[in-house]
């Protein structure tokens, strides 16, 4: 998959979790991923589709998902409830939508969905088998995350 499709993700990620909840995040590498079942609690998923299809999935433990719902609504979150799915929704969108933007400027021609938010401890993801799926983990002092980018060129 081409870098140029990768790293508007990695940077709308960190800048995003920066300035919605507060959190910074270190990228801590990238390796394919041949199935999506997850060790995660909580995940983000956002379609794209135009120029290039498939799937952004932002996954992440139930810890590290109740601290961004706290510091995004300014208020103590301290287990998953329905402000935390609504919490990892929005932050998947603004991820996506950062992202698509710079995809956009470089001259990509993208929609995406409205996020649908997956909960329960190792859920799968299935996916269309002919698109590749790079996963890039990120650390956070509250816990580790990953973006998963499955995207057809």
């Amino acid at each position: 998959m081409n870098v140029a499709i990768i790293n508007p993700f990695v940077e709308s990620t960190l800048r995003s979790l920066d300035m919605m909840a507060g959190i910074q995040a270190e990228k801590v590498g990238i390796e394919l991923k041949e199935d999506l079942i997850t060790t995660y609690d909580i995940s983000a998923i956002i379609g794209l589709t135009g120029e290039t299809s498939g799937s952004i999935i932002i996954s992440m433990p139930e810890k590290l998902a109740c601290k961004i719902a706290a510091n995004m609504l300014m208020e103590d979150v301290p287990t998953m409830s329905k402000a935390v799915e609504d919490a990892i929704g929005e932050i998947g969108n603004i991820v996506v939508g950062d992202a698509r933007r710079s995809l956009i400027q470089d001259g990509f021609s993208l929609n995406i969905s409205i996020p649908t938010v997956v909960i329960g401890s190792g859920h799968k993801i299935s996916r269309s088998g002919d698109i590749p799926c790079i996963a890039i983990p990120f650390t956070t002092e509250f816990g580790d995350f990953e973006v998963n980018v499955g995207l057809r060129e």
